[in-house]
């Protein structure tokens, strides 16, 4: 406390306030853009496993507070897992369960009437993203930085589009010039993360153009950069199959967009099956090489291209047919065994 003198010559003694505690202070907007900042921040220059980590987490929950965010502006309750339970009391106190991102995106749809242009490829990053945060929370994941850099790259192209079309107009003037501040930072990080990975594509193009008949799209990045020859190697984000059958099924799920365990329920058949050449359960049909040819039959163990095929008389997978005979190795070692 102390006495300054005044123009009247009065003294007047000023309480200097003791400063409180720092408070936790972020807007559901605000908290969304600040977790993309984040995002670019992890996967500036050369990220750590730690960045790569954080950069996954706060991307998915950039993702889910924008959306909400938007869907709050539209009404209140629709941010509640189930709305007919929503009451202004509890929301204004957080005491709720909130929506998911999927139900969040089919009511900006469904119920706004926001035209958000999620086409399948974008529908699939955001899944894969979910997917990969979940596995972080409960029981690990193990991915290569570059297809991480890759995902976010493709969901913050997504959300930056989502706020500038349909968020940013739903504001009012003083928080559309403080998001418009924020977003640039967030801009420039995207520039720079599409700059990595221009650049190593076109490294690679040169390198992978002679092999777009033996180049498939690798189910984890998307890119046309998938080699097969013993061992499923992408040339684009590095991921490494161990297990051919892995990436065959990673393949028919992500790339074909079949559901494997609903395709089988519904009476289908076997979408990955054994191939003739190596026996391993790795063989897909209807893949599509790089350089666009179709191929009947694929191997993700062996790389093997095979044309049309028959049906083991025995147990049904596909197999070479010579003569009218229709057995695999599997089911004929078996006969031979029997006699």
């Amino acid at each position: 406390m102390g006495a300054e003198p005044t123009k009247t010559g009065r003294r007047v003694v000023r309480i200097k306030r003791k400063r409180g505690p720092v408070e936790l202070t972020f807007q559901p907007v605000e908290n969304g853009v600040d977790y993309l900042l984040s995002v670019t921040e992890h996967l500036a220059d050369k990220p750590s496993p730690r960045d790569l980590k954080y950069a996954v987490l706060h991307l998915q929950a950039a993702t889910e507070v924008l959306l909400k965010a938007r869907l709050q502006l539209e009404h209140w309750a629709l941010v509640f897992e189930k709305p007919e339970n929503a009451s202004l009391e509890r929301f204004d106190s957080g005491d709720f369960q909130s929506c998911g991102t999927s139900a969040s995106l089919k009511r900006l749809q469904g119920i706004a009437g926001l035209e958000l242009g999620i086409d399948g490829s974008v529908d699939k990053d955001l899944k894969k993203l979910a997917e990969w945060r979940n596995a972080l929370q409960h029981y690990g994941l193990t991915v290569p930085a570059p297809a991480v850099e890759k995902l976010a790259a493709n969901v913050l192209d997504f959300l930056l589009v989502f706020v500038r079309d349909q968020l940013r107009p739903a504001l009012k003037p003083r928080k559309r010039h403080d998001l418009d501040r924020q977003m640039e930072s967030v801009s420039e990080g995207l520039a720079d993360i599409n700059k990595f990975l221009t650049a190593r594509w076109n490294r690679l193009s040169g390198e992978l153009k002679p092999l777009l008949d033996e180049t498939v799209r690798c189910p984890l990045c998307m890119q046309n950069a998938l080699l097969v020859d013993g061992e499923p190697v992408c040339r684009f984000c590095q991921m490494v199959w161990r297990d051919g059958g892995d990436a065959a099924a990673a393949y028919a799920e992500n790339v074909q967009g079949y559901s494997i365990y609903a395709h089988v329920k519904d009476g289908g058949d076997e979408l990955v099956t054994s191939c003739p050449e190596c026996e391993g359960e790795a063989l897909v049909a209807d893949v599509e090489m790089a350089s666009g040819r179709n191929v009947e039959y694929f191997c993700f163990q062996c790389g093997t291209q095979h044309g049309p095929l028959g049906s083991c008389d025995s147990c049904g997978n596909p197999v070479a047919v010579n003569d009218g005979f229709s057995l695999c190795s599997s089911c004929r070692d078996a006969k031979i065994d029997r006699f």
